[in-house]
């Protein structure tokens, strides 16, 4: 029976991680401004993640009531698996908001910078490697989704430096949309950090170590 319901939340952590990446999914269809792309979707599944992150919580509650019973790397799987359902609920807050400024973008006819494009795309490869690399308890995956942040963080750091170099130059007008398209970017850096932090987390559950790296470490 304990390992029925431990089965069922790691299922139910995996649910929310895959909306995440549904969600990711469609942000890169809107900032490729298609047709078929569509912000309400982004808006009903981000509710959705907000309501069963809240039941993933009650549920590790329930299951901690028989602590005894646990061995350790189950303890470890419930207690750290409520902080990835969390990071994967804010990830969803940030893509929405990301999506929100792909649709003013589509419909203002805006230039949506091709660093943003990529980011996404990189993006959404890293959280479809966490789900992967939670599923499996590969942990030696944990290491290529670390190198995936950086590669956001820099394309962060190029278009950030673009547009602010830019907005001295501009109207109010282009000026308010370069600093749109700067928090955009800014939130798909923190996704990216975000699955940097759960790669982590995955890595202590199936190791019951911290991971070792050289990066600037993400909490």
């Amino acid at each position: 029976m304990r390992a029925e319901a431990l089965t069922l939340f790691k299922e139910d952590v995996l649910s929310i991680g895959q909306s995440v990446e549904r969600i990711v999914e469609e942000l890169g269809r809107l900032l490729r401004k298609e047709p078929q792309a569509n912000l309400h979707f982004v808006e009903q599944e981000e509710l959705k993640i907000n309501k069963s992150n809240q039941e993933i919580e009650e549920k590790v509650l329930d299951l901690l009531r028989d602590k005894d019973l646990l061995a350790e790397k189950e303890i470890r799987m419930l207690v750290v698996s409520t902080i990835i359902s969390a990071k994967f609920e804010r990830m969803a807050d940030h893509c929405l908001r990301v999506a929100k400024i792909a649709e003013w973008a589509r419909e203002d006819e805006i230039a949506i910078p091709p660093e943003l494009i990529e980011m996404s795309k990189i993006v959404h490869r890293q959280v479809q490697d966490v789900l992967l690399t939670f599923l499996t308890d590969a942990s030696e995956k944990a290491h290529d989704i670390l190198q995936r942040d950086n590669e956001v963080d820099y394309l962060d750091a190029v278009l950030s430096k673009q547009l602010l170099q830019n907005l001295a130059d501009q109207d109010q007008a282009h000026a308010l949309m370069g600093a749109q398209l700067l928090f955009a970017s800014r939130f798909l850096e923190r996704m990216g950090d975000l699955c940097s932090s759960i790669a982590k987390r995955i890595y202590f559950i199936a190791t019951g170590e911290r991971i070792k790296t050289n990066a600037s470490g993400i909490a």
